[in-house]
């Protein structure tokens, strides 16, 4: 009962807004002509009728027989949900306000008065919405774009100097089930940005490693001469899923460590290498998964570290940021951490020198580079998408980053 609970809350929510909204806009915007009020009410029902039966199907679906096909469905199901959900909501909002606005001037100063402007502008403002979501979920979640840094240090060896580091992360490869050509292009991407190293940081999948099936020849033809490393993330362990066995949930992890592997990524389970160039060499280490509750911490810096040299350079890959944030930028072994999860929030604004999204109340270093005195951070925007299969102003991304000898 408890887990359909939170379910039934937001179709009950979603329900309620639908009627409002549909008193409102039959009320103020179509109110004098029958046959179109008629044709947009029963096309809106048929709509959020059509919407919460297959939200309700799918999650029993995924309750008793979990699957990634099921998840990926009903992840674009919840966004179509949002689709016409987000900008019902906001139109709702403003025609309550215009009502009490109103009800407060006939009330107090002039009886019978039309006042529509807010009502008028919640119909314009949802349109843009409903517009900006399409735009999001057919357009912007493949508008792949590169991000450039430079980090000027004078730790790294100088046979290092100019090193050209790539990072990807979040693919969430069942995220790119109905459109996989995506993977071979970002791919390409990569291979056009002449890196010396590729760095992984974490959730290949979204629960399943049958999402991942089929994908290792792809990024098998990632070339980086120096090598290819990844760490898991959060949604690679299968935490998310109620598995019938604790032994089927381990074959699956199992299972997402051999991709990793098939796909030519050393992968850094709590340990450290050594990467050589003549007399000179840096340290690449990773850590398992670490994260601020809810999430679980299987994680140990001290474990990663304890065979690398605090005059060494070293790179950290951490899946979330948060452990840069608690403990990795105190340590005196690592200078740079290569983190993602957050997905820049998927949904944000980042123009005008203005970066908001809807993540950063919960992560301090949300996206982009950060710096505590000489240890630094950079937090990848991800690749894939998770919840909500589209992107609004947060664009997948890949990393290029340039460190030089100070």
């Amino acid at each position: 009962m408890r887990t359909i609970l939170p379910l039934a809350i937001i179709i009950l929510v979603y329900i309620l807004t639908g009627i409002i909204f549909l008193y409102g806009f039959k009320k103020q915007i179509i109110s004098k002509n029958k046959f179109w009020r008629m044709i947009f009410v029963w096309s809106d029902l048929l709509i959020s009728a059509t919407i919460i039966l297959v939200l309700l199907i799918l999650y029993f679906i995924i309750r008793s027989s979990p699957n990634f096909i099921s998840l990926t469905r009903i992840f674009y199901a919840i966004s179509f949900f949002l689709l016409f959900y987000i900008p019902k909501l906001l139109f709702v909002i403003l025609f309550i306000f215009n009502e009490l606005i109103k009800f407060l001037i006939n009330a107090v100063l002039i009886k019978n008065v039309k006042f529509r402007i807010l009502t008028f502008l919640g119909f314009i403002i949802s349109i843009f919405t409903f517009i900006t979501i399409v735009y999001g979920i057919i357009a912007g979640k493949n508008d792949f774009t590169v991000r450039n840094t430079e980090i000027y240090t004078d730790k790294i060896p100088k046979s290092f100097d100019k090193l050209k580091i790539v990072q990807i992360s979040d693919i969430h490869i069942g995220s790119f089930y109905y459109n996989s050509d995506k993977l071979t292009k970002i791919v390409k991407i990569i291979n056009n940005l002449n890196p010396d190293i590729v760095l992984f940081t974490g959730d290949l999948v979204n629960n399943f490693a049958e999402e991942a099936d089929g994908f290792d020849s792809i990024f098998l033809k990632i070339k980086a001469p120096l090598g290819k490393f990844a760490v898991l993330g959060n949604h690679d362990y299968g935490d998310y899923t109620v598995w019938p066995t604790p032994e089927i949930k381990n074959i699956n992890l199992s299972k997402i460590i051999f991709h990793y592997k098939a796909m030519g990524f050393n992968l850094l389970q709590n340990r450290s290498v050594i990467i050589s160039n003549g007399k000179d060499s840096i340290t690449i280490a990773g850590v398992d998964n670490w994260g601020l509750p809810p999430f679980r911490q299987y994680g140990d810096l001290q474990k990663t570290v304890e065979n690398v040299s605090s005059r060494s350079f070293t790179i950290m890959l951490s899946h979330d940021p948060s452990y840069w944030n608690e403990e990795i930028q105190y340590s005196k072994k690592v200078d740079i951490t290569f983190s993602g999860h957050t997905h820049g929030g998927q949904v944000g604004f980042e123009k005008f020198g203005i970066k908001w999204n809807l993540v950063k109340y919960r992560y301090p270093q949300c996206a982009g580079l950060y710096q505590n005195n000489q240890n630094y951070l950079y937090v990848n925007r991800g690749l894939g998408c998770i919840g909500f299969i589209g992107r609004i102003g947060i664009p997948p991304e890949i990393t290029l980053i340039i460190i030089h000898k100070k």
